[in-house]
């Protein structure tokens, strides 16, 4: 008997317990969470995340091919015009050389033939028996041919190794002041000449590392909001304080697509303070922050409060009873977390925190 009493004493205790415990719960469900709008300032904006290049970024060719026989600079090396940045060995061909020589074989057969022909029109002119339309003839003939057995001497003396003889030159220059940015061949690389037909091979890159530009991809649906001029702020991937200032200086007039999506590009000029050289470099990520739309002390409220009713906005506002209902409001700009509340309710309603 006494064990059943027992067990029913703690049956009982534990009852009374579980309605208590229910109780307190009860009471705890009654606080609910509020919030009230507030004043503040909202930016409407649009980030574009791209890179930072320089301007105009120049590729340096040789005017000859054969082997990479020295490179004179390293990358970083700060290089002006003219300046030499490489050597380029002539490879010889056999049965290229045994044409050339050839070729002036005859070349200097012609030359000799018409230096003859021009003396003796040189002759007859001084003494008035031809015209001068004749004479001036004869003198070009020979000018022609002279031209014609020149080059193809100084062809010939670029594959003996006589580069410098007849403007013709095996040093590669600099064509502008820049910063040397690539080195695509190293030294012992075969090297093609630039032509007609051929853009050649490319022996260094340089770029004037003093005018930077942004450039990024804007989305579709982005790219009617923008528009050249305005203004935007940079934050750049390796500093996150540093920030920059800059313009839209274009927007391509054709996009392209990417995984899917339309995007055009985007180019900004950009201002670098001296002292933040050192960290801008060309080729560093970067986030363009354009401002969109600013309004100024408007009524806001955060937007995880709001509710959706089909293409309708509401939140729960306190009917001064205790009790919540729904309000549906008409908003106006948002920064992302904060929107404009436009009509509905005021900055003294009182508005139930959904969680």
């Amino acid at each position: 008997m006494n064990i059943v009493k027992t067990i029913i004493l703690i049956l009982m205790a534990g009852f009374v317990g579980f309605i208590i415990y229910r109780a307190i719960l009860s009471n705890r469900g009654g606080e609910v969470a509020v919030t009230h709008p507030e004043f503040r300032d909202i930016e409407k904006t649009l980030t574009i995340p791209g890179v930072i290049q320089p301007l105009k970024e120049i590729e340096i060719k040789s005017t000859i091919s054969g082997v990479l026989d020295e490179l004179f600079v390293q990358i970083g090396d700060k290089v002006t015009y003219g300046q030499p940045l490489g050597r380029v060995q002539f490879v010889k061909d056999p049965l290229e050389y045994k044409r050339l020589l050839k070729d002036l074989e005859v070349a200097e057969t012609r030359l000799k033939n018409e230096e003859k022909i021009f003396e003796r029109a040189q002759e007859l002119f001084d003494k008035n028996v031809i015209a001068l339309e004749e004479y001036e003839n004869e003198r070009t003939n020979f000018s022609v041919i002279q031209s014609e057995y020149q080059a193809i001497e100084a062809e010939l003396d670029m594959t003996k190794g006589k580069y410098n003889l007849k403007e013709v030159s095996n040093i590669i220059t600099a064509t502008d002041n820049g910063t040397v940015l690539e080195l695509p061949i190293k030294e012992g690389g075969s090297v093609m000449a630039r032509g007609t037909l051929n853009e050649g091979t490319t022996i260094a890159k340089i770029a004037d590392l003093q005018s930077l530009i942004f450039k990024g991809n804007v989305l579709e649906s982005d790219v009617i909001q923008i528009e050249s001029g305005m203004p935007l702020k940079l934050t750049i991937g390796p500093s996150k304080e540093l920030e920059l200032s800059g313009v839209i200086s274009l927007i391509a007039p054709k996009g392209f697509i990417q995984d899917g999506v339309a995007k055009f590009e985007l180019t900004a000029d950009l201002s670098v303070p001296e002292q933040s050289r050192s960290i801008v470099r060309a080729g560093c990520t970067a986030n363009a922050t354009v401002l969109l739309e600013q309004k100024m002390n408007v009524l806001a409220l955060e937007e995880k409060y709001f509710q959706f009713s089909y293409d309708s906005i509401y939140v729960e506002v306190e009917d001064g009873k205790g009790k919540f209902r729904k309000q549906f409001i008409k908003t106006g700009i948002s920064d992302g977390i904060y929107a404009e509340v436009v009509s509905g309710i005021d900055s003294l309603t009182t508005i139930k925190v959904i969680e």
